[in-house]
């Protein structure tokens, strides 16, 4: 209800009214006296009886013109006051607190902003709105300065009960009493979050709109995409001025969308700091590099970079077709030379002299050897240009740990090494080509085994990941350097100055292993520490009663 000063013709009348009823009490008064004056005869005192009556009756009006002028301009300062004040209470966020730092009251202002209901915050310290706790080099300069009897202003980063950020420009007063001693303090916030917020995000936009990789930022929990710039807009056919919700979920196909989400579960948890996803998108093969990063309001949003990688597949598809027709033609006489040494180390064409023997023992392993080489740049052909199928059935990783171990069980012995398996009592069902399997196996494994230190052991895991099971090959190599760890899994890669055991390698096995990983629509990464060690893993998704799976499609 407003409150307001005004004048009107029946105020007016009464001030007439006042005004003469003081004037004729003051002439009756006046005239009573000089009227007995005048019976005296005195004329001197006579005439100083008109004058002092003249002045009284003009002092009296004076006077109360002077009161009624004083009244209005009372009134409308104490209107001003309290417009000022209701204007304080809606638009900032107030507190007075104890000079104990204990919250003594609060405005609603304060309670909406804070998420707090007066009575949660009622009697709580002070403390509570701090991220960091009270133990901070501001708040001890906040309180040296308001315990000095002074004001103490400046912008600060506080915390809702939520936990999201606010951020405000603050001013703190003291409450001082009558011996000028600090009883309490009295704080008034303006909330700067939403006008920080839009000023960061109009600057980002600005820099990241023109960039030629997509980008795009979504909410963690309800993939609600926030933001995209011109170079993502176009690769999924949004229109520029379309400003309607979309979803993270329209980008994928269902089986892309399930491994996308996989691939963010370690991100989200905390396990790594970002996420690199490669699929085959309408526009063409893209790679999607996640992380995290956090508002000036302290949420946690999602940003993937999508990255076009149409001329790094095509290379990687050309050097792969120029090796394969290489190790075609190497299949069948590496084999041939396979066989015969295999003949004269058995003794058919007749003893050897032990000197002879171990010539020949040499040249069949390293035959072996290279021919498993060829193997696998013609195994990843086939899976390159989808030629290789994947029977998938039931199968307990647990019999697959036993198995790896025992078969891969001989090279572990020529490298001083060995193999410790350590499974759960339950069966680990998932829906595999145990075949293929076997193969990651063998690769992680065997990589294992070259870079271990003599006479350590290699554990193979099983972990229970809620919905998927983890399969971990752990060693104490000499771990992964930084500047490698990005192209690992890249075809005819191989990590230069590594201590190791010398044995001939493609680069392909990592390679192998994360095609066929993906094909299962599981995920594969590794944990590594420099000089402590590396564990390799895959997540496959738990084998459900009944599951009808069909083929997955490729994810390079």
């Amino acid at each position: 209800m407003k409150k307001t000063i005004a004048h009107d013709n029946s105020g007016n009348s009464i001030e007439y009214y006042i005004v003469a009823a003081i004037v004729l009490t003051i002439l009756i008064v006046g005239f009573m006296a000089v009227t007995n004056v005048a019976v005296q005869k005195d004329s001197l005192t006579l005439t100083t009886g008109f004058i002092l009556l003249f002045a009284a009756t003009a002092s009296g009006v004076m006077n109360y013109f002077r009161s009624k002028k004083t009244a209005l301009r009372m009134a409308a300062n104490s209107l001003a006051v309290e417009l000022h004040e209701k204007a304080l209470l809606e638009h900032t966020i107030v507190n007075v607190t104890s000079s104990d730092g204990k919250i003594l009251a609060v405005n609603e202002k304060f309670t909406e902003t804070f998420g707090y209901t007066a009575d949660e915050i009622v009697g709580k310290p002070s403390c509570l709105l701090y991220r960091h706790g009270c133990d901070t080099a501001q708040n001890e300069e906040l309180m040296e300065t308001v315990f000095s009897g002074q004001a103490w202003s400046g912008s600060q980063r506080l915390v809702s009960k939520s936990g999201q950020c606010v951020m405000v420009q603050a001013s703190i007063f003291p409450k001082v009493n009558e011996f000028g001693e600090v009883t309490g303090f009295v704080s008034i916030r303006t909330d700067l979050s939403k006008a920080i917020a839009e000023s960061v995000e109009t600057g980002r936009n600005s820099v990241v709109d023109d960039l030629p990789d997509g980008v795009f930022i979504y909410d963690p929990e309800s993939f609600e995409i926030n933001y995209g710039n011109a170079s993502f807009r176009q690769r999924v056919g949004w229109a520029s001025d379309d400003h309607a919700a979309k979803s993270v979920t329209s980008l994928f196909s269902d089986d892309d969308l399930k491994l996308f989400r996989r691939y963010l579960v370690p991100l989200i948890n905390g396990e790594t700091r970002r996420a690199v996803f490669e699929f085959s998108h309408a526009s063409g093969p893209v790679e999607v590099l996640t992380h995290f990063v956090e508002d000036v309001d302290g949420k946690r949003r999602l940003v993937s970079v999508v990255r076009d990688i149409s001329a790094r597949k095509q290379a990687e598809q050309l050097k792969l077709s120029s090796v394969s027709t290489v190790s075609h033609e190497l299949r069948t006489p590496l084999t041939s030379i396979k066989g015969a040494l295999r003949l004269l180390e058995s003794g058919v064409m007749g003893d050897l002299t032990p000197d002879v023997s171990k010539l020949v023992g040499v040249a069949h392993r390293n035959s072996e050897r290279l021919l498993a080489i060829v193997n696998d740049i013609l195994t990843l052909e086939e899976l390159h240009f989808g030629k290789m199928a994947i029977r998938a059935k039931d199968v307990d990783l647990r019999d697959i740990l036993n198995e790896a171990a025992e078969a891969i069980a001989p090279f572990a012995a020529e490298c001083e090494v060995k193999f410790v398996v350590e499974t759960t009592s339950k069966p680990a069902l998932v829906q595999a080509d145990p075949d293929r399997l076997m193969q990651v196996m063998s690769n992680l494994m065997s990589n294992a085994a070259k870079f271990s230190p003599v006479g350590s052991g290699i554990i193979l895991r099983l972990e229970d990941q809620d919905s998927a099971w983890r399969v971990c090959v752990e060693d104490k190599g000499p771990g992964i350097p930084e500047h490698a760890r990005s192209t690992l899994f890249d075809s005819f890669i191989q990590v230069e100055n590594t201590p190791g055991k010398a044995f001939p390698s493609t680069g392909l096995g990592l390679t192998i292993c994360r095609e066929i990983i993906q094909k299962h629509g599981g995920r594969i990464a590794f944990d590594t520490e420099v000089g402590r060690g590396t564990t390799f893993y895959f997540d496959l998704e738990k084998s459900a009663p009944l599951k009808q799976t069909g083929k997955l499609s490729a994810v390079a």
